[in-house]
């Protein structure tokens, strides 16, 4: 879309008198750190519809009321990322673990990986769908092509013989392997 030089200065005038007052309105009812996203949104909007912006007096009010509404969007917005971080919180890693713990982690990686590689193929891949691609046993039955209920046995199996190859007592056995509840058709 090619614009007229007539309209290119319509934008600019508008821009360099209500500039200054809309990143203030912005920054009076946002978070800082939205703030300049907020001011482009609204020249944004001013840029796509300056045939419909008004000129002189009018021109004010007329982006006050597109600020208002890119101000609400980004309350919404800052909402639902606040909502959804709290949702990640637990997932989410507070610290990087120091030195010494990445070492044990690796030792202990390499311990499981190690036993798991002792393993079946068929008990490899049910264990590595399960946690790695962390599906569900309705998922891992169409990936695998077997009925929900037979995965639930299998991964259960699979799980014990795990915890034997590294060295689990029976009673770490039972808590670490006992197969996932089954509803929904094998659904964990």
């Amino acid at each position: 879309m090619t614009r007229s030089p007539r309209t290119d200065t319509k934008f600019r005038r508008i821009y360099d008198e209500h500039f200054a007052a809309i990143r203030s309105y912005c920054l009076r009812r946002l978070p800082v750190s939205e703030v300049n996203d907020a001011v482009a949104e609204v020249f944004l909007v001013l840029w796509r519809r300056i045939d419909d912006a008004p000129e002189g007096d009018d021109a004010p009010l007329w982006l006050y009321g597109v600020a208002r509404n890119v101000v609400r969007n980004t309350h919404r917005s800052v909402r639902r990322r606040t909502r959804l971080n709290g949702k990640l919180g637990p997932l989410q890693r507070a610290v990087e673990p120091d030195p010494e713990m990445l070492v044990v982690r690796r030792s202990t990686d390499n311990e499981v990986l190690k036993a798991l590689s002792e393993l079946r193929q068929a008990d490899q891949e049910i264990l590595r769908l399960s946690f790695w691609e962390d599906l569900t046993n309705i998922e891992i039955a169409t990936v695998v092509g077997i009925e929900p209920h037979a995965v639930t046995m299998r991964l259960g199996r699979a799980r014990n013989r795990l915890a034997r190859r590294l060295g689990m007592d029976q009673r770490e056995q039972r808590t670490w392997a006992d197969p996932q509840p089954v509803g929904k058709g094998g659904e964990q």
